[in-house]
């Protein structure tokens, strides 16, 4: 890390992550889909710059909020550039989410099937997007 620290100014991590952030959120606002392919490498590159983000004294930024960026465009600036107080513990969100939800979403629409079978599936009721904000307080 301390090489990705000397070849990297603060704003060009924030701008790295930013945009790890919103590639992973963007696939994950498709996830009643299914993890697609290169879904894991996504989460790894959004986690690498998150960790070197965290490293430099930022806030952390929730999925919640790059599902809404990179999904739908709803602007993160409330969120981005923020220090950590003293003391205050970093918020791995990419770990939340290998730990809670990685390869344990079940797709919405079973594409597999589709295509072998040929005919259209119908889901009705609302899908319920993995949360790195609601973690804690689903367990209590």
């Amino acid at each position: 890390m301390k090489f990705i620290r000397a070849l990297f100014s603060d704003s060009t991590v924030e701008k790295k992550y930013v945009h790890a952030g919103a590639i992973f959120g963007g696939a994950v606002s498709y996830l009643y889909l299914g993890e697609r392919t290169g879904f894991k490498s996504l989460l790894n590159k959004w986690a690498k710059w998150e960790e070197e983000y965290a490293s430099r004294g930022f806030r952390t930024v929730s999925l919640d909020r790059f599902i809404d960026f990179g999904g739908w465009g709803v602007p993160i600036d409330d969120v981005i550039g923020q220090r950590r107080a003293n003391g205050e513990e970093a918020i791995f969100h990419a770990q939340i989410y290998r730990t809670e939800f990685l390869g344990k979403v079940a797709p919405a629409i079973d594409l597999e099937k589709m295509m072998r079978d040929g005919e259209p599936q119908i889901v009705v009721g609302t899908y319920r997007l993995p949360s790195t904000e609601r973690v804690d307080t689903e367990k209590d």
